[in-house]
């Protein structure tokens, strides 16, 4: 099983996917998380070389984009989201991925301006958390449905909250997860677990004042799989981790041993992207 992957928007240059996956494989990078950074072709899975791949949220992105939010109440955003994670689910299976990945949603829903998301000047009240939530977790127990159905995990990833956007998220914390679970577990829904991203840990942390460590120890049985990268806390800043000892002593823990981690780094070349996936091979090994 391939447990080091490095993800398309690594490189952050606009390069055709194609071009991209074969110099992450001529480099000798293990496996490939297929998201943003790259352009697509339009006969990208028939083209696509043979290889160890992962697919996250948005991708392969739409003709014509839009705001994503599975926790929706307007049907007309729910569902080309819901489209398109079911189609993800689909090439997921294709390719033999062992899990699909998506972003957790957002409590109020924001605008597309410019290809930013730009979110409401209104503050969500507990009542709007709550029932942004309760969709959430409708919409991840019918794709887990679905997915267990194709062989395939659904992971929900951890939002990162920087300073403006307090109250404007779900699923940051240990308490959200823990209550998040709690529901699906009501429902006797199974195929769930964590995309633990351990940039975005490190800011929510820093931002809503909790313990990074104790959320991943707390969470720890539901994580089924890593983006790495780092920051100073204060933004999502997608630096490289190697240096970084906290996401080192995480991935060394034991119970992750087995768990596929996946490089998010801005890296400045090939060298660099290569570099960094590989001490995630390291990492696993020493652990």
């Amino acid at each position: 099983m391939t447990l080091a992957y490095a993800s398309t928007q690594c490189l952050r240059e606009t390069a055709d996917l194609l071009v991209r996956v074969r110099a992450y494989q001529e480099a000798g990078i293990p496996g490939v998380e297929l998201g943003a950074g790259v352009t697509i072709p339009t006969d990208f899975r028939r083209r696509l070389p043979a290889g160890a791949y992962l697919i996250h949220n948005y991708f392969p992105p739409p003709a014509t984009p839009f705001v994503q939010n599975l926790a929706s109440a307007d049907a007309e955003i729910l569902a080309p989201g819901r489209r398109l994670v079911h189609e993800a689910v689909d090439l997921s299976a294709s390719l033999g991925a062992p899990f699909y990945s998506v972003h957790a949603g957002f409590v109020l829903d924001p605008r597309l301006e410019r290809g930013r998301l730009v979110f409401p000047a209104d503050a969500a009240t507990k009542d709007d958390t709550a029932r942004s939530l309760d969709r959430f977790v409708q919409e991840i127990a019918d794709l887990a449905a679905y997915a267990a159905s194709r062989g395939v995990m659904v992971l929900v990833e951890n939002n990162v909250c920087p300073r403006h956007l307090v109250g404007q998220l779900l699923l940051q914390e240990t308490s959200e997860f823990e209550a998040f679970f709690a529901a699906l577990d009501a429902r006797s829904v199974q195929n769930v677990g964590i995309l633990a991203d351990l940039g975005h840990l490190n800011v929510s942390a820093t931002t809503l004042g909790f313990d990074r460590m104790e959320f991943v120890r707390r969470l720890a049985p539901r994580i089924r799989g890593f983006h790495v990268h780092d920051n100073d806390g204060s933004a999502d800043q997608h630096r490289p981790w190697s240096a970084s000892p906290w996401i080192h002593e995480v991935l060394s823990m034991s119970c992750f041993a087995s768990v596929p981690r996946v490089l998010e780094s801005s890296c400045t070349d090939l060298g660099q992207v290569r570099f960094e996936a590989l001490a995630l091979d390291e990492a696993t090994v020493n652990g």
